[in-house]
């Protein structure tokens, strides 16, 4: 009964608060709760660009606290996918073009990645990846609040 209560006035406060919105993050109200009782984020893609594309994620599961990276998800263009639930605000995004075009999407976090993948592995800290890695410049993003999280790829 007391978890209840504690999900409802979450719930009520997320729903009272205006969801806060940024170029790429959209929040829906009656967030999910990860394993804690912590309210989680969705994370998901949307291609806007006109190309087809493979994203990249970093981000950590619920209940754990170390870093997982994962890719490749395709993503064709036009389409949104759902990637990962999480429930830390901070996660990290990076897409490549796959119509041989050369285009990305990046930022300026640097993070391991693995060609062609599919690829899962934690993060080790360290500042040189391992056999078969190659370091790309991920996008770095913070959820404001719990609910669904939305990265938009345009052109």
């Amino acid at each position: 009964m007391k978890a209840r209560l504690v999900a409802t006035a979450i719930a009520a406060s997320i729903a009272v608060g205006a969801p806060t919105m940024t170029l790429a993050q959209s929040s829906e109200q009656g967030a999910a709760m990860g394993n804690g009782g912590r309210p989680t984020i969705d994370l998901k893609v949307c291609n806007r660009s006109g190309r087809n594309a493979t994203v990249a994620v970093s981000y950590v599961q619920p209940g754990d606290d170390a870093f997982i990276n994962r890719g490749w998800y395709d993503v064709a263009s036009g389409a949104c996918r759902d990637l990962v639930t999480t429930d830390n605000a901070n996660f990290y995004f990076y897409a490549d073009a796959s119509d041989g075009s050369g285009r990305y999407w990046k930022g300026d976090h640097t993070l391991c990645v693995q060609y062609p993948g599919p690829y899962t592995f934690y993060s080790t800290g360290a500042s040189e990846c391992a056999g078969g890695q190659e370091t790309r410049d991920f996008s770095a993003f913070h959820a404001d609040e719990p609910g669904s999280w939305t990265w938009n790829l345009d052109p």
